[in-house]
Protein backbone atom coordinates (compact mmCIF):
# COMPACT_ATOMS: atom_id res chain seq x y z
CA UNK A 1 0.00 0.00 0.00
CA UNK A 2 2.92 2.48 0.96
CA UNK A 3 4.19 1.73 -2.84
CA UNK A 4 1.16 2.64 -4.13
CA UNK A 5 0.66 6.17 -2.48
CA UNK A 6 4.64 7.09 -3.24
CA UNK A 7 3.97 6.04 -6.85
CA UNK A 8 0.40 8.01 -6.58
CA UNK A 9 2.28 11.17 -4.59
CA UNK A 10 4.93 10.88 -7.58
CA UNK A 11 2.53 10.97 -10.64
CA UNK A 12 1.20 13.84 -9.02
CA UNK A 13 4.17 15.85 -8.80
CA UNK A 14 4.93 15.21 -12.79
CA UNK A 15 1.57 16.32 -13.91
CA UNK A 16 0.97 19.04 -11.75
CA UNK A 17 3.86 21.34 -13.66
CA UNK A 18 2.78 19.84 -17.24
CA UNK A 19 -0.37 20.97 -16.23
CA UNK A 20 0.31 24.45 -15.11
CA UNK A 21 2.62 25.15 -18.01
CA UNK A 22 -0.16 24.22 -20.65
CA UNK A 23 -2.61 27.02 -18.80
CA UNK A 24 0.37 29.34 -19.10
CA UNK A 25 0.59 28.95 -22.57
CA UNK A 26 -3.27 29.03 -23.29
CA UNK A 27 -2.65 32.04 -21.68
CA UNK A 28 0.05 33.50 -23.57
CA UNK A 29 -2.04 32.42 -26.55
CA UNK A 30 -4.55 34.38 -25.99
CA UNK A 31 -2.80 37.67 -25.18
CA UNK A 32 -1.41 37.40 -28.43
CA UNK A 33 -4.45 37.09 -30.06
CA UNK A 34 -5.44 40.65 -28.12
CA UNK A 35 -2.16 42.29 -28.96
CA UNK A 36 -3.27 41.34 -33.11
CA UNK A 37 -6.55 43.09 -33.39
CA UNK A 38 -6.95 46.31 -35.42
CA UNK A 39 -7.91 49.23 -34.52
CA UNK A 40 -11.73 50.67 -34.34
CA UNK A 41 -13.54 50.61 -37.28
CA UNK A 42 -14.12 54.18 -38.45
CA UNK A 43 -16.55 55.48 -41.18
CA UNK A 44 -14.78 58.05 -43.64
CA UNK A 45 -16.08 59.58 -46.54
CA UNK A 46 -13.53 60.10 -49.21
CA UNK A 47 -14.76 63.02 -51.74
CA UNK A 48 -12.80 63.81 -55.24
CA UNK A 49 -12.65 67.49 -55.39
CA UNK A 50 -11.20 67.46 -59.00
CA UNK A 51 -12.74 67.33 -62.45
CA UNK A 52 -11.18 64.05 -63.50
CA UNK A 53 -11.30 60.69 -61.64
CA UNK A 54 -9.00 59.88 -59.35
CA UNK A 55 -7.42 55.52 -58.65
CA UNK A 56 -6.29 54.62 -55.00
CA UNK A 57 -5.90 51.65 -53.10
CA UNK A 58 -7.90 51.32 -49.92
CA UNK A 59 -7.00 47.53 -47.84
CA UNK A 60 -5.13 46.91 -51.21
CA UNK A 61 -8.35 46.84 -53.00
CA UNK A 62 -8.71 49.97 -55.84
CA UNK A 63 -11.22 52.46 -55.33
CA UNK A 64 -11.75 54.61 -58.20
CA UNK A 65 -13.26 58.00 -56.88
CA UNK A 66 -15.05 59.74 -60.31
CA UNK A 67 -14.83 63.44 -60.85
CA UNK A 68 -16.63 65.39 -57.89
CA UNK A 69 -17.75 62.33 -56.47
CA UNK A 70 -17.66 60.84 -53.02
CA UNK A 71 -16.86 56.97 -51.42
CA UNK A 72 -17.51 56.10 -48.14
CA UNK A 73 -15.59 53.45 -46.93
CA UNK A 74 -15.20 51.35 -43.13
CA UNK A 75 -11.69 50.62 -42.18
CA UNK A 76 -9.48 49.95 -39.03
CA UNK A 77 -8.01 53.09 -37.74
CA UNK A 78 -4.55 52.67 -39.34
CA UNK A 79 -5.70 52.03 -42.90
CA UNK A 80 -3.35 54.03 -45.23
CA UNK A 81 -5.16 55.25 -48.43
CA UNK A 82 -2.61 54.90 -51.48
CA UNK A 83 -2.45 56.62 -54.76
CA UNK A 84 -2.09 54.03 -58.04
CA UNK A 85 1.76 54.96 -57.40
CA UNK A 86 2.21 53.59 -53.54
CA UNK A 87 2.04 56.75 -52.17
CA UNK A 88 0.10 57.42 -49.04
CA UNK A 89 -2.55 59.68 -49.84
CA UNK A 90 -3.54 59.64 -46.03
CA UNK A 91 -3.49 57.62 -42.95
CA UNK A 92 -7.23 56.81 -41.25
CA UNK A 93 -7.00 57.67 -37.60
CA UNK A 94 -10.02 57.06 -35.15
CA UNK A 95 -11.06 60.33 -35.05
CA UNK A 96 -11.41 60.77 -38.46
CA UNK A 97 -14.69 58.63 -37.92
CA UNK A 98 -17.30 60.12 -39.82
CA UNK A 99 -15.36 62.56 -41.55
CA UNK A 100 -14.80 63.48 -45.40
CA UNK A 101 -11.51 63.48 -46.66
CA UNK A 102 -11.41 65.76 -49.91
CA UNK A 103 -8.74 64.77 -52.88
CA UNK A 104 -8.05 67.05 -55.59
Amino acid sequence: MNKFNTALVLAACTLAPLASHAADKKTEDNNANIAQAKGPVVHVTLKNRSDVSQDLMVQGKPVTLAANGEVKVNVPAGTQILGTDGTVKLTIVKEYDHATASFR
